[in-house]
């Protein structure tokens, strides 16, 4: 065999490699379509908050978050990352640069996890509606 082919035959064994590590990394984001209400604990406060995520059509995630205690609504969530059993995302348009990482419990009925904004970390809890 020459080095040409060599090198062919190495390339293509690394496209299916990084493929197959892509495919691995992926997660299945089923678990975490749907609305979910629950709360924040920041700063000594409380705040009633809701999550809904959705497919697009290009079955990406995107979703909307909202502060019911504050009556801020439907503000975008971007940055939305599923690894495993972890969601992790920003809260679009808002100073501090808001993001939850919360893990989904067993029963597929809870994410809970940590919120951070502006400096300051608190904990978060929901459950899907």
């Amino acid at each position: 065999m020459t080095n040409k082919h060599l090198m062919t035959i190495a390339a293509g064994l690394g496209i299916i490699v990084l493929a197959g590590l892509a495919a691995a990394q992926a997660a299945d984001p089923k678990p975490f379509i749907g609305s979910w209400k629950g709360t924040i604990a920041i700063a000594g406060a409380e705040l009633e908050i809701g999550l809904n995520f959705k497919l697009d059509e290009a079955k990406k995630v995107v979703g909307t978050f909202d502060s019911i205690t504050q009556g801020a609504f439907g503000l975008g969530l971007t940055a939305i990352e599923i690894k495993d059993k972890t969601i992790t995302c920003m809260i679009d348009g808002v100073p501090g640069d808001p993001t939850l990482k919360g893990t989904l419990d067993e029963t597929g009925k809870k994410i809970s996890g940590e919120f951070v904004q502006g400096g300051y970390a608190g904990t978060f809890a929901v459950e899907k509606q």
